[in-house]
C-alpha cells in the first residue's frame, strides 16, 4: 500500500491505494563511484580501503590502537595478489619506509597469524630467509618497501609507519516495482 497526497482545494488529506509494489532489497560490496561519496582518510587500492600513515611512527602496539580508533585493523594481507597491490602503491610514491602489519607470533613462537582475524599468515608472502625471529626478539611483522618483496619480522617496541584496513564497506539499495 502507498500514500499518495492529494489536494482537495483548502483541505488535504491522504488516500490510501491499493496497488501493490514489489520491494526487492540488494546489498553488494564497495561503493560504487556513481555515488561520489569520500572515504578519507581511506583510498582505494584495488578492492580495499586502506589509511597508509606515513607521517607518524609507532611501535606495533601503538599502530593497533590507531587503526582500530579508525574503525580500522592493521593490515592482514588476504592474498599474494592484495601485498602486490599495496607494494606496488607504496614503490609509486617512493616511501622506502618499514610498515606495520597485523602479522604476529607473540602467541605461539614461529606461528605467525593476523592478529586481525586469527588467520595465519601465508607463507608465500615472506620475504627470502624469513621469519627468522633475529636475536629471539622478532615477533611482529613488516613489509618494508624495498627491493625486496614480502613480509619481515621485526621487534614490536620498534616505531615504524603502519597501514590500516577499513572493513569492506557495503551499499544496501532497494528497487521498487
Amino acid at each position: 500500500m502507498t500514500l499518495k497526497w492529494v489536494g482537495l482545494g483548502a483541505f488535504f488529506g491522504i488516500v490510501f491505494l491499493s496497488e501493490a509494489y514489489k520491494i526487492a532489497p540488494y546489498v553488494s560490496d564497495g561503493i560504487p563511484s556513481s555515488l561520489n561519496i569520500t572515504t578519507e582518510p581511506f583510498i582505494k587500492i584495488g578492492s580495499g580501503y586502506y589509511f597508509i600513515q606515513n607521517n607518524l611512527e609507532k611501535n606495533w602496539h601503538g599502530a593497533i590502537e590507531s587503526c582500530r580508533g579508525m574503525g580500522a585493523d592493521l593490515i592482514a594481507f588476504d592474498s599474494l595478489e592484495e601485498l602486490d597491490l599495496i607494494w606496488k602503491h607504496l614503490s609509486a610514491i617512493k616511501p622506502a619506509k618499514a610498515f606495520w602489519t597485523a602479522g604476529t607470533d607473540l602467541a605461539e613462537q614461529g606461528k605467525h597469524v593476523w592478529v586481525s582475524n586469527g588467520r595465519p599468515v601465508p607463507s608465500n608472502l615472506w620475504r627470502k630467509g624469513e621469519p627468522n625471529n633475529y636475536k629471539n626478539n622478532e615477533h611482529c611483522d613488516t613489509i618494508f618497501i624495498t627491493d625486496h618483496f614480502g613480509l619481515n619480522d621485526e621487534v614490536c617496541s620498534k616505531v615504524f609507519y603502519y597501514i590500516c584496513k577499513a572493513p569492506q564497506p557495503k551499499t544496501a539499495s532497494f528497487i521498487v516495482w
